[in-house]
């Protein structure tokens, strides 16, 4: 009677810790990839922009997160970036109208 009460407290256990690395690893993807896309807008667009909100893709789809946020100084100017996250790369770009991309000067 002992022993499936125990196994069942190891596995509980289990997922807690492993659900809790999965939390860990997920931060440090967003973590870079809004890093990234941020570094991305302010070098082709020269704008920085913030995100508020991300969403992951589903795992069997693609290794891709959305990044939802806004123009700095203008929360009303949304911002969408779709990031690859292995290897990171942007996939797909949303700017508010108006905004192009810089014209190099070299």
């Amino acid at each position: 009677m002992r022993k499936p009460f125990f196994l069942f407290v190891i596995l509980i256990i289990s997922s807690l810790l492993l659900g809790a690395c999965a939390s860990k690893e997920e931060k440090e993807i967003v973590s870079s990839a809004e890093k990234f896309a941020a570094n991305y807008v302010l070098e082709k667009y020269g704008v920085t922009v913030h995100f508020t909100e991300y969403r992951f893709s589903p795992p069997d789809l693609s290794k891709s997160l959305g990044l939802h946020g806004y123009i700095e100084g203008d929360k009303k100017k949304k911002v969408f970036v779709m990031v690859n996250y292995d290897p990171l790369s942007v996939e797909t770009l949303s700017l508010p109208d108006g905004i192009s991309k810089k014209t190099d000067s070299k």
